[in-house]
């Protein structure tokens, strides 16, 4: 049988493109990597936060949220938190209940640190700073009277690059008391000093 020379040719041409096409689907076999199975994962569970400390009222009355109350007087501490932990400060609001006019003597108030020893306070005052002054002045509150202001320990005063700062981690290792010194009366009254013990914990 006599095969046209063409003809061999094109079957020729066609063997080798079989074989080239055979090796190349050999060779993406090979290559290709095996498919992953998916694993669903579950999303990272935040991590728990901190406690957050709190300030209480031991004395003269237990008050978890540091509230107190009289006839003459409602006040109200607040934890002194700051971004460094909890400040050597005590904020407050006290508020005049009574029908008298009431004093606060700041310089016979004082503050005992958690060591036992007591200091003498100074008062941040309206400015909320820190100022030099040992002998703070009296400020009197008109019956219905309120007073926004934060007691700091004079031991606890430390120097630092922008002036005067406060220490971090001293009122909260252990309990500490405040004897706060009020006056009743004005020049129309029998004027009378009264004092409070307050005894806090932060925990």
């Amino acid at each position: 049988m006599i095969v046209n020379a063409d003809t061999g040719k094109l079957a020729i041409i066609a063997a080798v493109f079989g074989v080239l096409l055979l090796g190349g689907l050999f060779i993406n076999q090979q290559q290709a990597p095996a498919p992953q199975p998916v694993v669903d994962q579950a999303p990272a569970s935040p991590a728990p936060a901190a406690p957050q400390l709190s300030l209480e009222m031991l004395g003269p009355v237990y008050s978890e949220k540091a509230v107190y109350t009289d006839d003459l007087i409602r006040i109200s501490f607040k934890t002194p938190l700051s971004d460094n932990g909890i400040e050597s400060a005590l904020p407050f609001w006290l508020h005049n209940a009574s029908g008298e006019v009431i004093t606060v003597l700041w310089d016979r108030c004082s503050l005992q640190l958690p060591s036992g020893n007591t200091v003498n306070i100074i008062n941040k005052g309206p400015e909320g700073t820190i100022k030099p002054v040992l002998a703070n002045k009296s400020i009197a509150l008109a019956p219905g009277g309120d007073l926004f202001d934060t007691i700091v320990p004079i031991s606890e005063i430390t120097q630092a690059d922008s002036g005067l700062a406060l220490t971090t981690g001293v009122l909260d290792q252990g309990p500490f008391q405040l004897v706060l010194a009020l006056q009743v009366g004005g020049d129309c009254s029998p004027q009378q000093i009264k004092y409070y013990t307050f005894q806090f914990i932060i925990r």
